[in-house]
């Protein structure tokens, strides 16, 4: 019925056009469904593929016809006024308004049997419409037109004929229990054994006669006197019935009296279709795959799902479940099932969610079925190191093929996709590496002397269909040996000294001890820490162990007036043994330096300073440490027990001296990380004091 038409235009792009090759007639098929299938030139040729319906629409080809060309009615003369005689019934294959039918009476029928029988329009029902009189003619010919749009009426023709009654026949009185209209009884399916659907009077007009009665037709059904009346019959079924096995049901009351005469009542049941049949699906378990980097809104499969029921409820709409990621689209009508992103393996290898079949019923019925969706590897991942930088730290004189450190390498794609394979792009006559752990040594021994650092490339291919390759950096750092003490910059001689006013506030930062090592690495981190006091009250005072920052602890009284001397000892983190240098600090407590002199004499005698061999502590790892809260218990203790009078003013004083010793503490804290000397010529009078950041050691 129909091909495609592949036409190529100057560029090179190829459109296909849809041929319709034969007749189409909608009343033989109204549907078609094919796949088309595109193929690339490639080799192995790809296909594509998607399904096309084509769906044929109607048109008003087709006028109403008649079964049959006449019918043959029979009516009493005593017949009730209103009771239906005879239907026609025309058929219209179209649909919609194009198989709209109505019925009339041809303008050759005698107005006078137009007004005996009633012609129903929409449905081609006739009922007798006035009380047959004793004039009446016997025989009517009633010429129905059954007329289409767009179309010539078909013609049938009723002969009614009218029997006159000498003896009035027995008489069949019904009363609907279950819903009526127009003589059809409507009856839901499943509907419970001796569902009672009529009463049945019957009697004999006369009164002369008896009359006895029996159901006449197949069919669920049974006919029995209703007692105690005499007369009453009821007419109830005798199983449930189901619409998927039969939907109508004719029968007949009959009834008759000894002198032979039969009266006929007929009964059409009309079954409702319930929705007692949920869809099922063809497949409780769908397994599907489809390969990563897939096209957008790639197809993947088409669901289908049938139900028993008929119309609405039969109609089965498709619904992902609640589990369905939201990349998932499944299309309601068709059961198309799509995925609209790229798929990636490496990210999700399976999916497993459900999928809903819901028919249109009141309440509605539903199946559940599960997607069970497989992603298949493409090698579409380049080998991964952990860092695109690797840094490793050798001691100089190492030997020759020792384990340097291990190159760390992934690849997320499967199977031979993933395999790995590392080598050594340059340097390689120095430097080779372990495909299977990675591990990096040397071929010969490395002299920092000779050369302090080695800068080299590692190239890791994997197995894949074409191979995809990745590369690193790789530096390797010779650590030097502890050979060179801290250099104290500031203060420059042991004889210097610095003025403190007795007006300065505890944590106030007094002066500064400044150092440089030569070495690097961890064998230039500096502490400072002082071994030795003298003076009228030197504990006043305490130096920073990383900054060499030295400030007032407390308040400078009278008696604390005179030279303060400090040794510090300024010592570094080497291996395997640390280096030091020690420096005098001098700090001259007076309002003025009103006799230099005698400042200066003081200083070129000898201290009698006890040496302190306290390490300092300092933390090499930058870290954030939290401020430690400084108790002031102690302090106020011994202030309470030196004059309990002024406990109001010692306590206020105690308190100030911890909030200044928190404030300090928070802000060494806030401020500082780990010191490193300066690198290069140090010119003594242009000093960089400020703290440097080593966190990348």
């Amino acid at each position: 019925m129909f091909t495609l038409d592949v036409e190529e235009n100057e560029n090179g792009e190829r459109t296909p056009y849809l041929i319709v090759m034969g007749d189409l007639d909608r009343e033989t098929q109204d549907q078609y469904v094919s796949i088309i299938i595109a193929e690339d030139g490639g080799s192995p040729p790809l296909l594509g593929s998607a399904t096309l319906t084509i769906g044929i629409s109607d048109i008003n080809d087709n006028c109403p016809l008649f079964v049959d060309s006449q019918i043959n009615v029979t009516v009493y003369g005593n017949a009730t006024v209103g009771t239906p005689i005879a239907a026609v019934q025309a058929v219209d294959r179209d649909l919609g308004t194009n198989a709209q039918i109505t019925y009339s009476y041809s303008q050759k029928v005698p107005q006078e049997s137009k007004d005996l029988f009633h012609l129903d329009e929409t449905t081609g029902v006739i009922k007798l419409f006035s009380k047959i009189g004793g004039n009446v003619l016997q025989t009517h010919k009633l010429t129905i037109l059954a007329n289409g749009p767009g179309c010539i009426p078909a013609v049938i023709t009723a002969l009614v004929s009218i029997i006159k009654v000498i003896f009035r026949p027995p008489e069949i009185v019904p009363r609907y229990i279950a819903n009526e209209i127009d003589g059809v009884v409507y009856l839901k399916e499943l509907e419970p054994v001796n569902t009672p659907i009529a009463f049945f009077t019957i009697r004999d007009p006369e009164d002369k006669y008896k009359v006895n009665c029996y159901l006449d037709g197949e069919g669920p059904f049974r006919l029995s006197p209703y007692k105690p009346y005499n007369n009453e019959y009821l007419l109830e079924t005798t199983k449930p019935m189901d619409y998927e096995l039969q939907q109508f049901y004719e029968m007949a009351v009959v009834a008759w009296n000894s002198e032979g005469f039969h009266v006929k009542r007929i009964i059409k049941v009309q079954l409702l279709d319930d929705n007692d049949n949920a869809p099922i699906f063809l497949q409780p378990l769908i397994e599907l795959t489809i390969e990563e980097n897939n096209a957008p809104n790639a197809f993947l499969t088409k669901l289908h799902a049938t139900d028993a029921d008929s119309g609405e409820r039969g109609q089965v709409l498709y619904f992902l479940g609640p589990d369905a990621p939201s990349y998932f689209s499944l299309d309601n009508v068709t059961g198309i099932l799509t995925v609209s992103t790229q798929l990636d393996r490496e990210e999700k290898e399976k999916y497993r969610y459900t999928v809903r079949a819901v028919d249109c019923g009141k309440p509605p019925k539903e199946s559940v079925a599960t997607v069970a969706l497989t992603v298949l590897d493409k090698n579409d991942n380049s080998p991964r190191f952990i860092n695109k930088d690797f840094s490793f730290f050798v001691p100089e004189n190492f030997p020759a093929y020792g384990e340097i450190g291990v190159i760390s390498v992934t690849d997320a794609d499967a199977g031979r996709n993933g395999w790995v394979a590392l080598s050594v792009v340059n340097q390689s006559d120095i430097f080779v590496i372990d495909t299977g752990k990675g591990m990096l040594r040397a071929k010969v021994s490395l002299d920092r002397e000779q050369q302090s650092s080695y800068t080299l490339w590692v190239e890791a291919v994997d197995g894949g269909e074409p191979a995809l390759s990745s590369t690193a950096k790789i530096t390797i750092l010779l650590l030097d040996i502890n050979d060179n003490p801290p250099l104290v910059l500031f203060p420059q001689s042991n004889m210097s000294y610095l003025l403190v006013l007795p007006s300065t506030l505890p944590g106030s930062p007094v002066t500064e001890v400044y150092a440089v090592d030569k070495d690097t690495g961890m064998n230039a981190v500096i502490a400072y820490s002082i071994i030795g006091r003298r003076g009228p009250r030197p504990e006043s005072f305490r130096i920073d162990p990383k900054t060499g920052n030295i400030t007032l602890e407390e308040a400078l009284l009278q008696t604390h007036y005179g030279l303060h001397r400090l040794l510090v000892k300024v010592s570094d983190h080497g291996y395997p043994e640390p280096l030091h240098s020690t420096v005098m600090v001098n700090l001259f407590v007076n309002d003025t330096v009103s006799n230099e002199s005698y400042i200066e004499s003081l200083l070129r005698k000898e201290p009698e300073i006890n040496i302190e061999e306290k390490e300092p502590q300092i933390s090499i790892e930058p870290t954030q440490r939290k401020v430690e809260s400084v108790s002031c218990m102690p302090t106020l203790v011994a202030l309470s027990v030196i004059s309990l009078g002024s406990i109001t003013l010692v306590t206020g004083m105690g308190i100030y001296i911890c909030l200044r010793k928190g404030e300090k503490h928070h802000r060494e804290d806030e401020n500082f990380e780990v010191q490193i000397p300066l690198k290069g010529k140090i010119d003594l009078h242009i000093r960089e004091r400020k703290p440097m950041d080593i966190s990348n050691i």
